[in-house]
């Protein structure tokens, strides 16, 4: 995929995120109200092990990561550690729309629902350890894509199973996130044809 290509679907995912922002953010539509009044879905079993996936799968661990990264470039002096932190910066700072928006969440809660904190640290956290690995352990991208996606998919279906958040919460968080992380990853050199082919380094 070309550097235009790859512009051109950060910008669409960007758009897609905001338009289902301002779609969803006065009134839940139908795929969100039926999931969340599934009662099979909220059951004791399932529940407790979407406890367990939010507490691993959260925004601690991008916490983690990023003052890593921070510290890592810091007393490296490395400049690909450096930028790699901005990237997972620039990307967990999507959440902050959620200001803008204002949704309510399915349950009583006192931190606005759109788009998923969890799901959007997560994401972040995701998108950059594919980037590093692309740049570090290329062999590796597509096993950590895979552990990616899925680790993505198992905290949007726990938001969801809690009743923390509206499944469009959860879609509307991995498409910002994707959408950033493509642009902020061109605008830094870290997502271009010379990192894919393992020849660019600097």
């Amino acid at each position: 995929m070309s550097r235009g290509h790859l512009v051109l679907l950060g910008l669409l995912l960007v758009a897609v995120s905001t338009a289902l922002g301002v779609f969803v953010r006065d009134e839940a539509p139908a795929l969100d109200v039926r999931l969340n009044a599934y009662e099979p879905l909220h059951t004791r079993p399932l529940t407790v092990v979407a406890e367990w996936i939010s507490f691993v799968l959260s925004p601690g661990l991008a916490t983690i990561a990023l003052l890593g990264l921070a510290v890592r470039s810091w007393l490296g002096k490395d400049f690909l550690v450096f930028r790699l932190g901005v990237l997972l910066g620039l990307c967990w700072a999507t959440v902050l729309v959620r200001y803008a928006y204002r949704r309510v969440r399915p349950i009583d809660f006192p931190k606005w629902s759109y788009p998923s904190g969890h799901v959007t640290a997560v994401t972040a956290l995701a998108f950059t350890a594919v980037v590093a690995c692309a740049w570090y352990a290329r062999r590796w991208v597509r096993t950590a894509a895979v552990l990616a996606v899925t680790a993505v998919a198992l905290t949007a279906a726990s938001r969801v199973v809690l009743s923390m958040h509206w499944f469009t919460d959860t879609a509307g968080a991995v498409s910002a996130v994707v959408g950033v992380g493509l642009l902020a990853g061109l605008a830094l050199g870290l997502v271009r044809p010379g990192v894919i082919s393992g020849r660019d380094r600097t």
